[in-house]
């Protein structure tokens, strides 16, 4: 391994986190946004909580999915760090 694939490693690590770290924030504000429709309205509050729906297909499914394809270990980062800040900011929404 020379230093321009370790340097690119990094780099697409770093951008895996980068982009875990916003999608989790887009993925916590549906998943509250659809929780607390279903709350309030049961299935039909529902319908209106489909472009939240359309977030969550995009940052847990669509978006990965592409991201892998261009680098593995960018794609690990962006789940790794998707799951981490998904759970704290879950924790701390529960918990309020």
């Amino acid at each position: 391994m020379d230093f321009h694939q370790i340097v690119n490693m990094a780099l697409y690590a770093f951008s895996g986190i980068c982009f875990g770290v916003f999608a989790s924030r887009q993925t916590l504000q549906a998943a509250i946004k659809i929780r607390e429709a279903y709350i309030e309205e049961a299935f039909s509050g529902l319908v209106s909580v489909l472009p939240s729906v359309a977030v969550i297909l995009i940052t847990v499914i669509i978006f990965p999915s592409i991201f892998t394809t261009r680098t593995q270990l960018g794609g690990f980062a962006y789940y790794l760090t998707l799951i981490y800040f998904f759970n704290k900011g879950w924790n701390i929404y529960k918990n309020r």
